[in-house]
């Protein structure tokens, strides 16, 4: 994989509802330091995941939604960067909800994607069953992306985000973990309240458990999950539910 926004690092952990709100395009605003912030891009599609857009010296995308709202969330991209490239799009698992959208904003803005290594294939290939395009009454097509790997580092200038992958909801599903700012970028792993299904193709519970140990052992302070409720103030507590709901 030839770019340098990603930065190759041996492992660092093993770690892995559908809701939306409907609102403004820019839904929210959240700081990370003086050159860098975290804006939830709406695509006014009630089961769409989550779309992050976070800006600094260089600009991620974290997953696109299922392609239709498409407009709405050129335009909401549009409006946060204007003049600014988008320089890369970050897929956290491959389902649809999450994946739907990509080739089209790739086609946009003339950028590459990456999603973990062991869930890329399944979007190179277009494959339904994973995808799960047929229970969202979808079409996806095959989109070349490039594979992250658990360790690797995603470099944004002011701050870099670290890949976590955690299995679980997915195979190959990732978290992205800013340590200077606490943040975590969920997926659908971990969400305000409670955490992703394993009963679709690749998920799995034991794996799901060992995701959230994981997780467990990194400050998070600010959680961005794949749907639902953005924390500010995510903490030890929070998590200790989470482990009991899920048998820990």
């Amino acid at each position: 994989m030839k770019n340098h926004l990603i930065l190759k690092k041996t492992p660092f952990l093993f770690s892995t509802y559908f809701s939306s709100s409907i609102g403004s395009i820019v839904k929210y605003i959240q700081p990370l330091a003086s050159s860098m912030c975290i804006q939830r891009i709406d695509s006014g599609v009630p089961y769409d995941s989550n779309i992050y857009l976070v800006t600094g010296d260089r600009n991620m995308l974290v997953d696109t939604g299922s392609g239709k709202g498409h407009d709405r969330v050129v335009a909401g991209i549009r409006s946060v960067l204007g003049d600014a490239r988008l320089d890369m799009i970050v897929l956290t698992h491959c389902h649809y909800d999450h994946v739907g959208g990509l080739g089209m904003l790739m086609e946009e803005f003339g950028c590459p994607a990456y999603a973990g290594q062991y869930d890329a294939p399944y979007v190179r290939m277009a494959e339904r069953r994973h995808i799960l395009s047929d229970v969202f009454g979808g079409v996806v097509s095959p989109v070349e992306i490039s594979d992250l790997s658990d360790g690797d580092v995603i470099d944004l200038g002011s701050r870099s985000f670290r890949v976590i992958w955690t299995p679980g909801h997915t195979e190959g599903g990732i978290c992205l973990y800013d340590e200077v700012a606490g943040a975590l970028i969920s997926g659908d792993t971990l969400f305000d309240n409670g955490v992703g299904r394993t009963d679709f193709p690749g998920g799995s519970m034991k794996d799901l458990r060992r995701s959230i140990e994981s997780l467990s052992n990194i400050d998070i302070r600010e959680l961005y999950p794949g749907h639902g409720n953005i924390c500010e103030n995510y903490g030890p507590a929070m998590m200790a539910g989470i482990k009991t709901l899920v048998g820990m």
